[in-house]
């Protein structure tokens, strides 16, 4: 008897469902669901869940209760939350794509002391793309390259500089680059030292 679960609701052709422990080997299972597809769902006593989904998984979210007359898309209405009090987040994809669609799309970083970057690595290329205005800003920042830099422009190129009072590149920088671009360029130059 100690090798079978507290309660079976149903063990069939198709999977077994039950809860309580699946045997003498396992004294932390709550409730276990095992289909013939390999599609397994395990919750212990300490809280823990696992899930094995052998195929794809998709989730489809209305946003809208049965009954609810309000807009499908009402704006600051959360369809779905997913909240991680202690510890880390992992979404990893090693041998596919991750694809984020969205009207807007925010990313915050909030850590305190020497936590609260944004990083960005990628192995090949990174693109970014606006229709209208892309900004950076920073206390500061930092453009760094191996190879070249290219500032390309269909209209005006501007430059804001500061007066730079030393550079490592002083005097060395060819007489006829505009002013403004030789600060650039010592400015770039002793930021990223």
């Amino acid at each position: 008897m100690a090798n079978k679960p507290e309660f079976l609701n149903t063990d069939n052709p198709y999977g077994i469902e039950f809860y309580g422990p699946a045997g003498a080997d396992d004294p932390v299972s709550l409730y276990t669901k095992h289909l013939t597809s390999g599609y397994d769902v395990s919750l212990t006593k300490d809280g823990n869940k696992g899930e094995i989904v052998p195929g794809t998984c998709h989730e489809h979210i209305k946003g809208q209760m049965p009954g609810d007359d309000r807009k499908q898309k009402e704006d600051g209405k959360i369809s779905k939350s997913i909240t991680v009090e202690q510890g880390d987040f992992a979404l990893t994809c090693e041998n596919g794509d991750i694809y984020l669609k969205a009207r807007n799309i925010y990313i915050t970083a909030t850590g305190e002391g020497n936590h609260g970057s944004f990083m960005v690595n990628a192995n090949e290329a990174i693109t970014m793309n606006a229709g209208e205005l892309l900004t950076i800003s920073g206390g500061k920042v930092c453009v760094r390259s191996a190879d070249s830099i290219a500032l390309n422009a269909d209209g005006l190129l501007y430059f804001l500089c500061a007066d730079i009072s030393q550079s490592p590149l002083s005097g060395v920088l060819p007489s006829f680059i505009p002013k403004e671009l030789k600060r650039l360029i010592e400015g770039i130059a002793v930021s990223c030292t």
